[in-house]
């Protein structure tokens, strides 16, 4: 009886000396979480502008430039008619991971004046590497521009929408869809999202379109909605 009694004190002894020790461990990356926050806080262009910093505006004009690197996942989706949609349900199982490196350079000042349409065009070189999580797996590698129109305000946040044409090469071994030459197109929008005075989060939606303009058999295109998030960077000398 003594032996059972010290057994379970002793396991209450444990116990609570685990969840001392968790405690102690939520409170630290608590304290981590909020230091990590203090520090975008004060590295937002909210408080560079106080520094007088140069607006985020000013990276947004002819010959300006940045880079940026994006990773992201695409879902399969159908479209077309029922009888399309039913010979291509291969490949609304597509799933991708997708790494977009791109330069973007300025083709144009602030269009629009002072209207909330406001904006400039700047035109981008991306690169793109994927690979199939479903099915039987494959990667897939090109090369594009993209068209984007930037929404510019006096505020962190830019929005932009853009269109994107390109070439890749697949190897996916699908039924529905052909390896080798396609071509990648698609449109989307997004925004840069500034967490110091040249560095900002960059998120997109896109709409990608993989196919070869039935240069050979079988072409039922493959369709995702893909999901972009990632840094840009844009160069002091676009000022």
């Amino acid at each position: 009886m003594k032996r059972l009694i010290r057994r379970v004190s002793d396991s209450s002894s444990f116990l609570l000396m685990s969840c001392d020790i968790a405690e102690k461990r939520r409170v630290r990356w608590g304290w981590i979480i909020v230091a990590l926050f203090t520090g975008v806080l004060f590295a937002s262009p909210s408080h560079a502008s106080d520094m007088g910093v140069t607006p985020v505006a000013n990276y947004f004009k002819d010959g300006s430039r940045h880079i940026s690197m994006l990773a992201g996942y695409g879902i399969g989706f159908r479209m077309g008619s029922k009888a399309d949609r039913e010979s291509s349900r291969e490949l609304a199982g597509v799933r991708l991971v997708e790494i977009i490196p791109r330069i973007g350079i300025g083709m144009t000042d602030r269009l629009g004046g002072d209207a909330w349409y406001g904006g400039n065009v700047e035109t981008l070189y991306e690169a793109v590497l994927l690979h199939n999580t479903a099915q039987n797996g494959g990667y897939g590698f090109g090369l594009g521009t993209t068209l984007r129109y930037n929404f510019i305000s006096s505020g962190q946040i830019v929005p932009f929408i853009d269109a994107n044409f390109g070439v890749i090469s697949l190897n996916l071994d699908l039924e529905r869809q052909s390896d080798g030459f396609n071509f990648n197109v698609g449109f989307g929008a997004g925004a840069h999202w500034f967490v110091s005075d040249n560095m900002a989060v960059t998120t997109e939606i896109r709409w990608q379109h993989i196919s070869n303009a039935k240069t050979k058999l079988p072409n039922d295109g493959i369709n995702v909605g893909l999901f972009l998030v990632g840094f840009s960077y844009f160069f002091a000398d676009s000022k």
